[in-house]
């Protein structure tokens, strides 16, 4: 498949920061869940090859970046005023 484009990035990012947002019990905002859906949809799949599993299709992507989101999101939950 080669590289995703941007536009596939980005809504992948976003699908995969509102699903790490309801997977995670701390309830992050909206806009750090999006935001770190994002981060780990453009930093996941570069990662999971580093660690030996490619991400070459589309389905491997979105899980790249599912779990980039849900390892991202309790930081958010650490930054968070009170």
């Amino acid at each position: 498949m080669g590289t995703p484009g941007l536009f596939v990035v980005v809504v992948i990012g976003l699908l995969a920061g509102s699903i790490g947002r309801a997977v995670l019990l701390g309830r992050p905002s909206r806009f750090a869940a999006l935001l770190a859906g994002l981060v780990g949809a453009t930093a996941g799949p570069p990662v999971a090859g580093a660690f030996g599993y490619p991400a070459t299709n589309l389905w491997q992507i979105a899980l790249a970046a599912l779990a980039g989101a849900v390892v991202l999101l309790p930081f958010t939950l650490l930054l968070r005023r009170r």
